[in-house]
């Protein structure tokens, strides 16, 4: 029995356990019709992937007739991205090794060869995976989630203190569902001066002010807490919100004017484990001043899910999907201004950026890029971090 017909029993298996995996893209599985994968844990790609029944992240090396051995060091390595890791292989074979996997914290998955059945034997400990957050993030791109709510790189070139008008719109009413149109013909009423008002409680809704449901919008906690902060600072009106609006706009930020404020604004957006882990990577490069390059590179290669989520425009998910599930994810880094030009979002460079001014966690020394997407100098255009980020 070759190494390919042991993965093919063992997928069998873990499909009749309603285990959901993927197996590496390796020209000796070409054959095998299971979804497949190019994810490497340590600089090795496990034969088997994914999650087990209870939500578990596993990783399997599998062997045939040969390199018992040799599968210790590989199913070791793959501890430090997931929760469970096995040693797959003919039970005659597995049995000569299985003392030394057992007492490393290792797994087996054992083949008869002689009938038809497979036995799995779960790890008896196992640490905690040190590199666990990225292969999530590789895992939910191989499921191809789509976040229910859009990214903040969304966002238009609309000022930030816009996204927090709808709340004052359920002052007299915290409790109470609204739709999108209920919404917008309140927003009439009052005059708000940006008219992009279905943009602005989308908005709303990213940030996590807003919660969306069967029936429309209604207050989530944080929007309640955010509400109540305004109204103790003395922004107790929409109208006095536009007045402070009014008071940030053009070379003036909301930083700048009211630093207490732009603090407060940064620990709700912060509520957003997407943006709070963003904001942590630039903070990772241990310097004030991050390259644009920098920050693709290291979203492409450690953190495809955020890639996807904040870089990466809407109309061009499916084929970086594709590039990155066909391990051709390197060709994003070969020509920066075609990546740039056919899957990027303008506003990551743009309006986003302006929005981190606002916050604070960007100083206001920062560039903003006003050209057109492809003329962009990803080498030479920086994120300058300010001096007041919160984590």
């Amino acid at each position: 029995m070759n190494e390919a017909e042991v993965v093919s029993r063992i997928c069998e298996h873990l499909q009749n356990e309603k285990w959901h995996f993927w197996i590496d893209d390796h020209p000796i599985h070409k054959e095998l019709r299971f979804q497949k994968h190019c994810l490497l844990i340590g600089g090795s790609r496990p034969d088997i992937f994914g999650l087990n029944d209870v939500k578990q992240i596993f990783a399997v090396e599998v062997k045939g007739l040969k390199d018992y051995k040799k599968a210790i060091g590989q199913a070791l390595t793959y501890k430090s991205g997931v929760h469970l890791s096995y040693i797959g292989g003919i039970n005659t074979f597995l049995d000569k090794i299985s003392n030394i996997a057992l007492s490393s914290g290792l797994g087996l998955i054992s083949v008869d060869e002689s009938g038809s059945s497979v036995e799995v034997i779960n790890p008896l400990y196992n640490i905690s995976p040190i590199f666990l957050d990225d292969i999530k993030n590789e895992l939910t791109v191989l499921q191809h989630q789509k976040k229910k709510n859009r990214s903040f790189s969304s966002f238009g070139r609309t000022h930030i203190i816009n996204y927090f008008a709808p709340i004052f719109l359920f002052q007299d009413r915290e409790s109470k569902s609204r739709t999108k149109k209920e919404l917008i013909i309140d927003f009439e009423k009052v005059d708000w001066a940006n008219k992009a008002y279905s943009e602005l409680i989308s908005g709303a809704n990213t940030i996590g002010i807003l919660d969306l449901n069967e029936v429309g919008y209604n207050l989530s906690k944080i929007g309640q807490f955010c509400l109540e902060h305004f109204i103790t600072i003395g922004i107790d009106s929409i109208s006095k919100l536009q007045e402070m609006l009014n008071q940030t706009q053009r070379n003036k930020c909301v930083y700048s004017e009211f630093p207490s404020l732009a603090k407060f604004l940064q620990l709700i957006y912060f509520q957003n484990s997407d943006f709070k882990q963003f904001i942590s990577i630039l903070q990772s490069f241990d310097k004030t001043e991050v390259s644009s390059k920098e920050i693709i590179d290291i979203l492409i290669m450690e953190y495809p899910n955020l890639f996807l989520n904040f870089f990466v425009k809407p109309t061009a998910k499916d084929k970086v999907v594709s590039m990155f599930l066909s391990g051709n994810k390197q060709a994003l880094m070969d020509n920066y201004k075609k990546t740039i030009s056919d899957f990027g979002h303008y506003n990551f460079f743009f309006a986003f950026k302006r929005h981190l001014v606002h916050l604070g966690v960007l100083s206001q020394e920062n560039k903003t890029f006003y050209k057109k997407t492809e003329e962009l100098d990803v080498e030479n255009d920086y994120w300058i971090l300010g001096k007041d980020i919160l984590i």
